[in-house]
């Protein structure tokens, strides 16, 4: 089991403070984390594409201009009150804790030196990099400050870590890449990505892997906690992941579980424990579903209005040859011509009152009867208070083909 231990941290960071406050002649040069640059090309190219789409149409652009207005105002606000309220690291303030980070900051080749602040933020463990035109500023939450002490691998860790995000050009074409960025999924894996350049940055900024490993689980643990912490355990609970709705979450986060990012900078806590590989086969299964299940469900409405209005289409047609059919049912049997021209006339009022129940029926129920004998029923249902009428010429039932 591996924990961390207070004096052999406390003794690891007064070295590491004391080895690693001489500036490197030569910057540190720290790979980006493979997927990082893809997901880029990706979400800036997705980017370029949304873009174009609004270009398209004035009414957007207006509407695109508006948010990014609000944005901009809600930036302004937040920089204000880092300005203002939030203490301001120099010469003067603070000093030993200015040099270190701008020692960092030149270690690792940032050109233009950050502004550095202390902001009191309600307990939050965290730091962050932010910009506002052509000015960079890191921003070191107190109580995180606090919580790792007299740790300065661990503190070095984390103003490492922002620092790797100026240098990486992670906070550069923000409008522009902004619509990919956003998107579900995509958006996400660049962000993680980003995260995990960034600890590496922190790592060889840091100069001790062990240090970076504990600025990771003052994170997770805060400062009184994580010198207990087993890190084995820790890693471990990576497992409770492997599952598909986990891992599902997992790809909507913008940040790795530090359980993960404490294994990415030592790999040899999870040696033994295998790879997480049912979760993203599950994940991917429910998002096929959630995607074809809809699509399934559309596609079966569909069918069934294609049906319908085919039915419908044809239904005209079924009627009137129906119509017909009935119109020549009769075999006149009566020669006297007077005789012949009554029943004639009674054949059409006939003809015309079977057909009108025919009518009623296709537009209650969409159908036209398939069987002769079907018609007396028909009759007998819409005009029960009638007698079914009969061909005068035979004396019987109409009779159809």
């Amino acid at each position: 089991m591996t924990t961390l231990d207070p004096n052999s941290t406390l003794a690891a960071s007064r070295s590491t403070f004391a080895s690693a406050s001489k500036v490197p002649p030569v910057p540190i040069q720290v790979a980006s984390w493979p997927t990082e640059k893809p997901l880029f090309v990706l979400v800036l190219l997705l980017s370029l594409g949304l873009w174009a789409l609004l270009a398209i149409s004035i009414i957007g652009l207006a509407y695109v201009a508006l948010i990014g207005l609000f944005l901009f105002f809600v930036h302004l606000a937040f920089v204000t009150h880092l300005r203002g309220s939030a203490v301001r690291l120099g010469p003067a303030q603070f000093p030993e804790l200015h040099a270190r980070v701008q020692e960092l900051a030149r270690a690792a080749g940032v050109r233009r030196e950050p502004e550095a602040y202390l902001l009191e933020a309600g307990g939050s463990l965290n730091a962050l990099a932010t910009k506002f035109f052509r000015g960079r500023m890191i921003v070191l939450f107190s109580d995180l400050l606090d919580a790792c002490g007299s740790d300065t691998a661990a503190r070095d860790m984390v103003i490492g870590h922002e620092i790797g995000h100026l240098k990486a050009g992670h906070l550069d074409h923000l409008l522009l890449t902004g619509p990919g960025r956003l998107m579900p999924f995509l958006g996400a894996a660049y962000s993680r990505a980003c995260e995990r350049t960034c600890d590496r940055w922190g790592a060889a900024l840091c100069g001790d892997p062990a240090g970076a490993t504990r600025g990771l689980a003052i994170l997770a643990a805060g400062g009184s906690h994580a010198k207990g912490m087993n890190l084995e355990a820790f890693v471990a609970q990576r497992r409770d992941l492997d599952n598909g709705w986990m891992t599902l979450g997992s790809w909507l986060s913008a940040y790795p579980p530090l359980s993960e990012r404490v294994e990415l900078l030592a790999p040899a806590l999870g040696a033994g424990l295998p790879a997480n590989t049912q979760g993203p086969q599950r994940a991917a299964g429910i998002l096929a579903l959630l995607i074809v299940l809809p699509a399934l469900g559309f596609a079966a409405v569909g069918a069934v209005w294609v049906m319908a209005l085919s039915k419908f289409a044809g239904g005209g047609g079924d009627l009137a040859r129906l119509e017909s059919a009935l119109s020549q049912a009769a075999t006149p049997q009566v020669t006297e011509p007077a005789a012949v021209n009554a029943a004639r006339l009674q054949v059409a009022t006939d003809l015309e009152a079977l057909a009108a129940v025919l009518r009623e029926h296709h537009a209650a129920t969409g159908r036209i009867p398939e069987l002769e004998s079907e018609v007396g029923t028909l009759w007998a249902r819409y005009r029960g208070d009638l007698a079914l009428p009969l061909d005068p010429f035979s004396g019987e039932e109409y009779n159809w083909v």
